[in-house]
């Protein structure tokens, strides 16, 4: 969603209770370039500005969708450059096929990505179209 502040605003309903032991509601998320971090060093807390900031795009865009917040999380995810992902053989080694760099969105393209894997992997070659996915874009 396109607002004042950085980033990509985004969300999604969470799944029913009654199947999933979860909430219902919504996953709002703000995605955000930051700089690499270390998983294990990065600062996790969310602050009232970022939970301001996400009821605010909320409240443009779905006016009175807001109750109240069940929980505020830190996720990482890896990024390309591009925010594409890279499919392609490991440099160098021929009988190694890399997948990465899904950017936040590439579980969406999992079965997919399977099936270009299993075709690089086993035959060489794909019939999707993967030439703007390699990892040569980057060099």
């Amino acid at each position: 969603a396109e607002h004042e502040k950085p980033g990509i605003f985004y969300g999604f309903p969470l799944l029913p209770t009654e199947q999933f032991g979860g909430p219902i509601g919504l996953k709002l998320a703000h995605h955000l370039h930051g700089a690499a971090t270390d998983p294990d060093s990065v600062n996790r807390t969310v602050t009232r500005a970022d939970e301001a900031a996400l009821i605010e795009v909320l409240e443009k865009f779905i006016p009175g969708a807001y109750a109240s917040t069940l929980a505020l999380k830190t996720c990482l995810y890896t990024n390309t450059p591009d925010e594409n992902f890279i499919l392609d053989f490991a440099p160098g080694q021929p009988n190694v096929v890399i997948a990465c760099g899904f950017s936040g969105h590439g579980f969406k393209f999992a079965s997919v990505v399977g099936e270009i894997m299993a075709d690089l992997a086993m035959k060489g070659t794909t019939q999707q179209p993967i030439g703007f996915l390699n990892a040569k874009r980057f060099s």
